[in-house]
Formats: structure tokens, sequence, C-alpha cells
């Protein structure tokens, strides 16, 4: 390690140092709290001086996750703050792990603030990628192994991961970096996991922006629900493909499912309760799924979008779904599309598509912008 990466690093651990340790539950009363409507996972909690912002364990909701102090960063940190990490705001420079994070940064205009990414092979936001070119944005690779030296390097004023159960971020948070847990894609509802950027707003000090930006969301796809109640018919539909021997289906209480629900369709696995996917043998789908009126499929392909003939060149039984005998196959190509940057934050533009497909009489002239019908 160079002469650098060693100061910085000596830096950074002096400071988590001072900063970190055990504190009391609070007994303040918060002087505000944000309106969270949808989003199941998370609260903002305004106190003098300070905000608190609790993130629920999505795999056990009787706990924590985490729970976030955030200080302005001119002001003294206050006697007596609660147990919690602490992050001086607002965060000038931040790393993320997801290319979901760097879309709700540059929706909130924030995107130049991007200082490190893992995986930038996902993330198709032509900011990231110039930075990435010019040398401004660091590749920290890997979001299961974090490059800790480019992470320090990069001096960003937290590091935003997508938490997965039982998961330790010891290393990282030895390097005095704030570890902030998003844990947005849990929501098993649309609107639920956009109002996530109210989360992240917090700590760029940009919360009436994203209470405006998601009552507008909010509102368009209130209003598509309804629409939607008006079909005379609910088509059913099926949802992806086989991954080697495995077919992953969506569970009626996932966030597919409720797309797929509130759009008017028929999901076949509706009943099933669960809000992840459901592993299934081809034979298993195929029998429930060999009559439906429509099939939505995600895939990423930057050379060439799916076709049929390619489709059946995968594997010969997708032939003998009538949805795909019916040309109703309709799909996304992430490569070409900012499904995973984008979508999440504009759920209202999703179900647009997919009223379009089910419902084309109720949405006369609609332009898609995810879901494309198959060739």
């Amino acid at each position: 390690m160079n002469y650098l990466r060693f100061f910085l690093l000596s830096t950074t651990l002096l400071l988590f140092a001072c900063h970190s340790g055990k504190k009391r539950e609070t007994a303040d009363k918060p002087t505000k709290q944000t309106s969270i409507r949808h989003a199941r996972g998370f609260t903002i909690s305004s106190y003098p001086g300070y905000k608190v912002l609790e993130v629920h364990n999505p795999w056990d909701t009787t706990r924590l996750l985490n729970r976030y102090i955030l200080v302005d960063k001119t002001k003294d940190l206050p006697d007596n703050l609660p147990d919690g990490v602490i992050v001086r705001t607002p965060v000038q420079k931040v790393a993320v792990c997801t290319a979901v994070h760097a879309g709700i940064w540059k929706q909130l205009g924030k995107a130049d603030r991007i200082v490190a990414v893992c995986e930038p092979q996902f993330i198709d936001l032509p900011e990231v990628q110039k930075g990435l070119a010019a040398g401004k944005i660091a590749n920290l690779g890997l979001a299961t192994s974090i490059d800790i030296e480019k992470l320090i390097a990069a001096t960003p004023d937290a590091l935003v991961v997508s938490p997965f159960e039982n998961t330790s971020y010891g290393r990282l948070e030895k390097s005095g970096i704030p570890v902030v847990e998003d844990a947005s894609y849990m929501e098993d509802s649309p609107l639920g996991r956009a109002e996530w950027i109210k989360f992240e707003a917090a700590f760029t000090n940009e919360e009436a922006l994203a209470e405006t930006i998601f009552t507008k969301i909010e509102k368009r796809y209130t209003e598509l629900c309804e629409l939607a109640k008006k079909c005379k018919s609910r088509p059913t539909v099926f949802t992806e493909k086989k991954f080697g021997q495995v077919w992953y289906v969506p569970g009626g209480r996932s966030y597919i499912g409720t797309f797929l629900r509130d759009a008017g369709a028929n999901y076949l696995w509706r009943d099933i309760p669960k809000s992840g996917s459901l592993p299934l043998a081809f034979e298993a789908v195929y029998e429930k799924a060999e009559k439906a009126d429509f099939w939505l499929i995600k895939y990423n392909n930057p050379q060439q979008d799916l076709t049929y003939s390619l489709l059946q060149s995968e594997y010969e039984l997708y032939k003998n779904f009538a949805a795909f005998r019916n040309q109703q196959v309709f799909a996304v190509n992430s490569a070409k599309s900012p499904f995973y940057e984008e979508g999440p934050m504009e759920p209202e533009v999703i179900l647009a598509d997919m009223v379009s497909i089910f419902h084309p009489e109720l949405l006369p002239g609609h332009r898609a912008k995810y879901y494309f019908k198959m060739k």
C-alpha cells in the first residue's frame, strides 16, 4: 500500500473511531416524521440538530437492519446522540453498488456526486460511463468483493449498498466510510420501492424534491390502476424463462406480481404467498402456462434483441407455449433500456407499458419504453 493510501486509511479510521461507538437510544420526541405512504422498509424522523433514518430488517421485521444519524456537516455533533451510524450531510461524494442507486442520484440531480461504482458494465447511465472513461469515477469491481483501496482513494462520504440476509460489512466499516443499506429491492410494491427516493434524498437534503418527484409518480400510477380496473377481462400471463435447469417464477406478492395485478392481468402464480421467486422445473411451468395469453421476459443482450427464432434456439420446447405460437411475447432488453437504472423510480412508466400490452384499447397510441413486442 503506497503512502497516500496509508494516509487516507489512517485518517478515515481515526474519524470512524471518533464518531462511532455505542450511544443511548434517543429519548427525544421527533419534531417531524416524514410521510412514508407505501414503503415498509424505512422511516425518517427529525430531531433538534439531527435526523434519524431507520431501516427495518426485511428478513425479520421485528428488528432494525440499521440506524443512520444524519448531522449537518457545518454544525457540531449534538450531545447524547442515539446509537447509529453517523453521516455528515449533505453528502457531496458517494459510491454506489448498483445501477438502481446510480439512477436515484441522477433523478435527484446529483449524478455528478458519484465518485465510485461497482460492476459498471451493468450501469448504462451516460454520466457514469463518461466519468469512468475520464477517470473521475472509480471502478470498485464486484459488489460482493469491493476493492477497498480504490474505495478509500475515491474518498466518498458514503457507500450505498443493497443488503443481503446475514451480510457483514466488517472490512468496509473499518475503512471509516459509512455503509448505507438501501433495501428498496425488498419492497413488494412498485410504489413502495419508488418511495425509497426519500431515503436517498435525506443524505443530500433534497427531501422536498423527493416528495415532489414521488407525488407525481404516485398520482400517475394510481390513475393507471383505476384505468386498468375498467378492463372487461383479465388475460392470463406468465414471466421470464429458464436459467440453466431452473425457471424462477415470481411469487404472487412480489414486485412483478403486484405490477401484473395492477395492470389488469391474471398472473398464473398470483396465489403463491411469496414476495420472492419460486424455483420450478420447466415441466411445472409448462403445465400451468401452456395456454397463457401473454409471456413477459427480461433479458440482457447488447448485441441483438431477442426474437422468436433465438428464443426457440435457446430451448426448443418454448415453441409449444400458446403465447409463443400466437406471437404474444413481450420483452425488456436491459442492455438497451435503463430498466434497472430508471425503472424502479418510474413504476408508472412500466405499468403503462403493461396496461398497453394487456388492454391496448385503454391506452391508444401508447409508446412503450421498456416492454416491446418480440419479433
